[in-house]
């Protein structure tokens, strides 16, 4: 699939709030790195990207828990997940770069979750970026009945919104999200981590690597 043509400057901007604004999925894989080093196998960074990036908590729980072939404790799921959520509590931060960003836009924006409002609510105000967001510029999947709720969710953001997808640009993280908003109708843009950047170039998105190079990219500044 061919890029699509963006926008010079976008109408609306819809982020990704779990994995694009913040530091979420640095704290998962850095504990999974820890509970394979306490079991004695070594995963090196690189490899600990491709494996775990773009999947959510309990997926990587089970593909970690897949590549020991040593008994593990009964309760080793359960104490992993605690210890992932004990650290998103404590070190969750802002991506390089957000708060800056954020400050200088002058274009409409929004954010999307599929986790509760409390807990996205909760999630900005640590990070201190809840005054950027107010409830009526937070979208959550939480709710919706729809079969594919994260479809409806970017619909219904862009909506509430007062804009066509086509007017919009969503910033996502991931592949699968690229090729569901391409198809939607939406402009997007992803954030590599380096091993996704052919596949999101060739799914239609505009890649970048840093949060601060948006700014230049969309001229929302």
């Amino acid at each position: 699939m061919k890029n699509k043509k963006i926008p010079q400057v976008p109408e609306c901007i819809i982020f990704n709030h779990d994995t694009v604004l913040l530091n979420t999925e640095t704290i998962i894989i850095s504990v999974l790195l820890d509970k394979a080093e306490e079991h004695g196998i070594n995963i090196e960074l690189d490899e600990a990207v491709r494996l775990f990036s773009e999947k959510g908590i309990e997926q990587n729980i089970i593909l970690l828990k897949n590549l020991f072939e040593i008994n593990l404790p009964v309760d080793f799921e359960k104490e992993l997940e605690e210890k992932i959520y004990t650290e998103l509590r404590q070190g969750l931060e802002p991506k390089e770069g957000v708060k800056e960003m954020l400050e200088l836009l002058k274009t409409p924006f929004c954010i999307v979750s599929d986790i509760p409002r409390g807990k996205i609510e909760l999630n900005l105000k640590s990070t201190n970026l809840h005054h950027f967001f107010p409830p009526e510029k937070t979208f959550t999947t939480c709710g919706i009945t729809n079969s594919n709720p994260n479809n409806r969710l970017y619909l219904d953001a862009a909506k509430t919104m007062g804009y066509q997808p086509k007017q919009c640009v969503v910033i996502v993280d991931n592949i699968s999200e690229i090729k569901d908003r391409i198809k939607d109708g939406f402009n997007v843009y992803g954030l590599t981590n380096g091993f996704n950047k052919k596949g999101m170039t060739d799914m239609g998105a505009v890649v970048f690597e840093e949060i601060n190079q948006l700014s230049k990219l969309l001229k929302i500044v």
